[in-house]
C-alpha cells in the first residue's frame, strides 16, 4: 500500500518518528515515536497546513511516498467514538489508544480517521516495530504550498 508524508526537507528521509516522540501528537504521547502518514497527498498537505502559521510561507518541504505492507495494518474500530467531538478531552483518550497500540507492537501500522476529513484515513507507523524494514521510500520530491494559503485578508 502507498502512503504519503510531508515534512521539512531536512527531516524527509528520517523515518524514526523522532519529531512525534519529542512533542507528542494526536495519537501518541510525548516519548513515543510514531511516523504519521496519510492515504492521499492532499490529506498529507492539509495535515501539515493546519500546523503552519498562516502569515508566512513555510520553509522547504518534501513529500515522501512510502510503500507499507498491507498485511501489517491494524484498522482501529473507531465506531464507538463517532459521537464524540474531536476536542482536547478526546486527545488524551486517543493518545492512550496509540500508546496501547505501540506498547503491544502487534502491528506495524494503525489506520485511523483524520480529524480534518473523518471519512479519510491517516496511517500511523511504529518505527520500532520489527517489520519496519519492510517500509520503503519509493519517491521523494520537493513540495511547495501554494502562496494563496498565506495571504492575509
Amino acid at each position: 500500500m502507498i502512503v504519503y508524508r510531508i515534512t521539512q526537507a531536512e527531516f524527509a528521509m528520517d523515518l524514526s518518528g523522532t519529531g512525534a516522540k519529542m512533542f507528542g501528537g494526536r495519537w501518541n504521547p510525548k516519548g513515543y515515536a510514531v511516523l504519521y502518514t496519510s492515504a492521499f497527498k492532499s490529506l498529507a498537505a492539509l495535515e501539515v497546513l493546519v500546523h503552519i502559521r498562516k502569515t508566512t510561507p513555510p520553509p522547504s518541504f518534501k513529500i515522501i511516498t512510502l510503500q507499507i505492507p498491507e498485511e501489517s495494518i491494524f484498522e482501529l474500530d473507531f465506531k464507538s467514538y463517532e459521537a464524540l467531538k474531536w476536542d482536547d478531552n478526546l486527545s488524551t483518550e486517543l493518545q492512550k489508544m496509540g500508546k496501547d497500540w505501540l506498547d503491544k507492537a502487534e502491528h506495524l501500522v494503525m489506520k485511523v480517521p483524520s480529524r480534518l476529513i473523518t471519512s479519510e484515513s491517516n496511517y500511523l507507523i511504529n518505527p520500532l516495530h520489527e517489520k519496519m524494514k519492510m517500509v520503503s521510500i519509493i519517491e521523494d520530491e520537493y513540495f511547495t504550498f501554494d502562496e494563496r494559503f498565506f495571504m492575509i485578508t
